[in-house]
């Protein structure tokens, strides 16, 4: 059984304080953006941010984070299907005609504990 660990995540590139932070931790390729381990929010600031998420067992894991600046709960998108609110992946994964991959999002959290700085675009 894997030890809980804390994963330290800084989001970086808010250029205002309006909305909320909206992120979401995933265990695994299959469920990568449909089913989070876990899921969290805080408020925006100006800036950069740090977020804790305690307890994780030690393993891999990718997040995906948006600033929701309207409060709807979701990320929003021109009828093109691009992002219209600033959004990021760990490892600042980014994808081609989509989002990036579990893979290229993906970060080992060790028993020690690990963090990750997240860039929105």
């Amino acid at each position: 059984m894997a030890r809980a660990a804390d994963l330290t995540v800084e989001v970086a590139g808010l250029k205002d304080a309006d909305g909320k932070l909206l992120v979401a931790v995933f265990d695994s390729a299959d469920g990568f953006l449909k089913q989070p381990v876990r899921a969290l929010a805080a408020n925006a600031q100006s800036g950069n941010v740090r977020l804790v998420i305690a307890g994780l067992p030690a393993g891999d894991y990718a997040l995906s984070v948006f600033k929701d600046a309207n409060g709807n709960g979701k990320l929003d998108r021109n009828p093109v299907g691009m992002p219209i609110e600033p959004y990021g992946f760990s490892n600042d994964a980014a994808g081609s005609y989509g989002p990036p991959t579990y893979q290229a999002s993906r970060v080992h959290v060790p028993p020690a504990g690990a963090a990750t700085t997240i860039h929105l675009r």
